[in-house]
């Protein structure tokens, strides 16, 4: 039965790139997916973009292009990444010309563009369309604030297309995480993808999008941040990314590289399946709804895990579209108060900043007061010990968060406090960056949009 290996080598936007460069190295993947993307991404790369237009992409595209890429195009192996973000014409020319610069002048770059509707909101809402948020219902023309970027989720069709057609590298925008790994498949196996399909045909495409939903998050599949294997009995420093061999049945074998470290056991692949994943019998994706509640994981020898079971319903008739906003400005600062009473201290100085505020002519849209070790990482979702236990504690941070429209806001108000360095509790300890400018907030509009008004398009950039 005719197989295809893939490598799932990047989890997010600034992964290492030392997995994918020992996996290219060794030449065990036929093909490298690159998974750099999300909605949080996207806002930091809009962020780099309102800066220089120029940017808005990836940036670590540079150091893979150098480390990864080179050797892994040697070799013969693919690249498939989503790395192009918000800007992938401007990326595939960077990656171009590091890649001639190192020698390698044949190499076939598609990019795809489409997804990119910023400059189409008002023609969609001409049309009738509400863009109604996902979250609270309301219409987008009830939104008051400027809108920063607009990008529709996509599926695999494309990424088939340009391999079909001799693709090297095929970088992209907004691709859905899954669907790069889709697309290979699609376009080894020639799997159908469309609207009018059978059964057996859905369920190939789940199998697919499972697959890729396991190797997206690059080293949580294969140990990395993970409880299932806990306490970790295992070298995290050079952990091995994970690995798909898969059947042109949607059958998969999953493995890690035996000369790295982690773990990939049928324990690991499972806490990545359910991860991200909201209704595990309606996974959404804009290619196939799948169906994960019959997959079986099976553990064979030779550290292998072999997946499948994944079903398969009609795509959505509706694509996501996620709509940056830019909201204002956000500005925060740390302190950290010591042994004895650090708890009763850290209460003491947040009385005073909010006392100190109250009486500034300063509009904070929003204040967040956040006390590190206590309930900075879970709020009141997590019990708080009782405030005898708390002040034994060595230390404890306070971090302070505000909001705010005016840029200027978040350094006076900031500057207003420094004086609780020597008038406010004992023990105290701050982090230098009084100074700081104030960061973009952008928030997020999500809603859904007909696919008939998207339309993706593939672009050549050759070396030669």
């Amino acid at each position: 039965m005719k197989s295809v290996t893939i490598a799932g080598v990047q989890g997010f936007y600034g992964d290492s790139p030392m997995a994918g460069a020992m996996i290219a190295q060794a030449g065990i993947a036929q093909y490298l997916v690159h998974d750099a993307l999300s909605e949080l991404t996207l806002s930091i790369l809009q962020k780099d973009k309102l800066k220089d237009p120029e940017l808005g992409y990836a940036r670590d595209i540079e150091i893979l292009a150098k480390m990864v890429w080179s050797t892994a195009l040697k070799k013969g192996t693919k690249i498939v990444t989503n790395s192009g973000g918000l800007n992938p014409l401007s990326a595939a020319v960077k990656i171009q010309s590091i890649l001639k610069n190192l020698g390698l002048n044949d190499i076939k770059i598609a990019c795809l563009t489409g997804d990119d509707l910023m400059s189409k909101l008002g023609d969609i809402q001409a049309k009738g369309e509400p863009l109604t948020n996902m979250d609270d219902n309301r219409n987008f023309s009830e939104n008051q604030f400027p809108v920063t970027h607009a990008n529709v989720y996509t599926g695999a069709k494309e990424v088939a297309d340009a391999l079909n057609q001799g693709a090297h590298i095929v970088l992209t925008g907004r691709v859905a995480d899954p669907a790069l790994t889709l697309g290979i498949l699609i376009h080894e196996f020639h799997w159908k993808i469309g609207n009018d399909l059978e059964t057996k045909e859905w369920d190939l495409l789940a199998s697919g999008i499972l697959v890729g939903h396991l190797l997206e998050c690059g080293g949580q599949a294969s140990g990395g941040n993970s409880y299932a294997e806990w306490p970790m009995d295992y070298n995290l420093s050079r952990l091995g990314y994970p690995i798909a061999t898969v059947f042109e049945n949607g059958t998969a074998h999953l493995f890690k590289p035996d000369f790295m470290g982690g773990k990939l056991t049928r324990n690991t692949l499972r806490e990545q399946l359910v991860y991200e994943v909201h209704d595990p019998q309606n996974y959404i994706t804009p290619d196939v709804i799948c169906d994960f509640t019959n997959v079986q994981m099976t553990e064979l020898e030779n550290g292998k895990v072999e997946v499948k079971g994944a079903k398969g319903k009609p795509r959505p008739e509706k694509l996501k579209l996620c709509i940056g906003l830019m909201e204002g400005f956000m500005t925060d600062q740390f302190f950290f108060f010591s042994y004895p009473f650090a708890y009763k201290k850290a209460q003491k100085f947040i009385q005073a900043v909010q006392e100190i505020w109250s009486t500034l002519p300063l509009k904070i849209e929003k204040k967040r007061f956040d006390i590190i070790g206590v309930n900075g990482i879970h709020g009141e979702a997590a019990p708080i010990q009782d405030e005898n236990f708390l002040n034994q504690l060595n230390e404890v941070g306070v971090r302070l968060a505000i909001q705010h429209s005016e840029p200027k806001v978040g350094k006076l108000a900031m500057q207003a406090v420094v004086c609780l360095g020597l008038n406010g509790p004992p023990g105290v300890v701050s982090v230098p960056g009084w100074g700081n400018d104030a960061r973009a907030q952008l928030g997020l509009w999500s809603t859904l949009i007909p696919r008939e008004l998207v339309n993706i398009k593939i672009h050549w950039i050759e070396n030669s």
